[in-house]
C-alpha cells in the first residue's frame, strides 16, 4: 500500500471497556437457564380448586345462546375472557357451581375440569431430562454448562476488546495517507455496496428523509462521505496485520482465500471474480487484525480481571 502508518500509538495505553470483558456464566444468567428449563419441562394435571392461571372447563346455563353451552373454557387470570366470569371460577371445585350477573343476563357455570399446568423442579431429574451424557446431576449439570458456554464466550470478549483497541489504535497514530489510493478504495467500497443493494431489491435512492428521490451519483457520494473514516481504519488493520504476524498483506490473503471461499460457498475463483480484491483484502487485514490483538497478553490480562 502507499498509504502506511508513520507514528503507530501504543495499543496497551489503550483502555478496554470492562463491560467487553465479561465472558463467564454467572450464578445469576445459570439459575435464570436452570428456570427455563424447568418451564420447558412444564406438564399439565388435574387440580380440585381453581386457581389463577389454571384452564377451567365449565358447563354454562344461560338464556343467551352465547353462553349456553356444553363446555365453556375459562383461563383465570389470563384475560382472554369475561373479567367476571374468569372471577367467579376462582375457588370453585369441580362439580360446583357459580351464578353470575351480566349484561347478557344470568349465567350459571358448573366446573367440569380444571387443569394446572406445572414446572419441573430444579434438581437432578430436570437435567437428566436433557440427556446429556455423564450428566446425572445438578453440579455436574452446571459444571457441563459453564465448560461448554465458557470458552466460546471468552474468545467473543476477547474480539470485542481487539476491536476496540483496533479502533483506538485508529483514532491515535499518525498516518500518511495517499489520496489516490484512499479514492479509488473509498469508491469501490461504494460501489461494491450500492450494487449489492440493488441485486438485493432495494432503492438506495429512496431519500431517508423528504420526498424527492437521490440520483446514483448522490447517493454514492453521500456513502463515501460516511465511509471516509473507514480507510484509515483499513491501514490501521493492514499495519497490525502485517507487523504482529510478520507476513504481508498478499500472503495472509493468500493463505485465507480458500477458507474465505468455503465460507461464501464459492470456489477460489468464482470468489476472486465476484468479490472486488479490496474487499477481500479488508476482511483479511481486520480478521487478521483482531485475532492477533486478541491473543495478546493485554487483552488476555483484562479478561482475568
Amino acid at each position: 500500500m502507499k498509504s502506511y502508518v508513520t507514528k503507530p500509538f501504543d495499543y496497551t495505553l489503550i483502555p478496554v471497556d470492562p463491560a467487553l470483558t465479561l465472558w463467564r456464566v454467572s450464578d445469576k444468567e445459570l439459575a435464570e437457564h436452570l428456570e427455563t428449563l424447568s418451564h420447558n419441562h412444564s406438564y399439565e394435571a388435574e387440580a380440585d380448586t381453581v386457581q389463577m392461571g389454571d384452564s377451567v372447563a365449565c358447563r354454562g346455563e344461560s338464556k343467551s345462546s352465547r353462553w349456553n353451552r356444553p363446555v365453556l373454557l375459562f383461563y383465570p387470570g389470563r384475560g382472554l375472557c369475561t373479567k367476571v366470569l374468569e372471577d367467579a371460577c376462582i375457588g370453585a371445585r369441580v362439580g360446583e357451581q357459580r351464578s353470575v350477573i351480566t349484561e347478557d343476563g344470568e349465567i350459571t357455570l358448573t366446573v367440569l375440569k380444571i387443569l394446572r399446568r406445572s414446572y419441573m423442579p430444579v434438581g437432578d431429574a430436570l437435567v437428566r431430562e436433557e440427556h446429556i451424557p455423564g450428566v446425572e446431576t445438578l453440579t455436574a449439570y452446571r459444571k457441563w454448562y459453564r465448560e461448554s458456554n465458557e470458552p466460546t464466550r471468552r474468545l467473543h470478549a476477547s474480539y470485542r476488546c481487539a476491536l476496540q483497541l483496533i479502533h483506538g489504535f485508529a483514532a491515535k497514530s499518525e498516518f500518511s495517507l495517499d489520496q489516490e489510493e484512499k479514492d479509488a478504495w473509498l469508491r469501490g467500497r461504494v460501489d461494491s455496496i450500492y450494487k449489492a443493494m440493488v441485486d438485493a431489491g432495494m432503492d438506495p435512492t429512496i431519500p431517508k428523509e423528504g420526498f424527492d428521490f437521490l440520483t446514483e451519483e448522490q447517493v454514492k457520494q453521500n456513502m463515501y462521505r460516511e465511509y471516509e473514516g473507514m480507510f484509515t481504519e483499513h491501514v490501521a488493520k493492514v499495519y497490525l496485520a502485517e507487523t504482529m504476524t510478520g507476513r504481508t498483506l498478499s500472503e495472509l490473503v493468500a493463505s485465507r482465500l480458500s477458507a474465505l471461499a468455503a465460507e461464501a460457498h464459492m470456489t477460489v475463483s468464482q470468489l476472486k471474480e465476484q468479490v472486488p480484491a479490496a474487499v477481500i483484502e479488508e476482511k483479511v487485514a481486520g480478521d487478521v487484525a483482531m485475532e492477533e490483538l486478541a491473543k495478546t497478553a493485554y487483552v488476555q490480562e483484562k479478561l482475568e480481571k
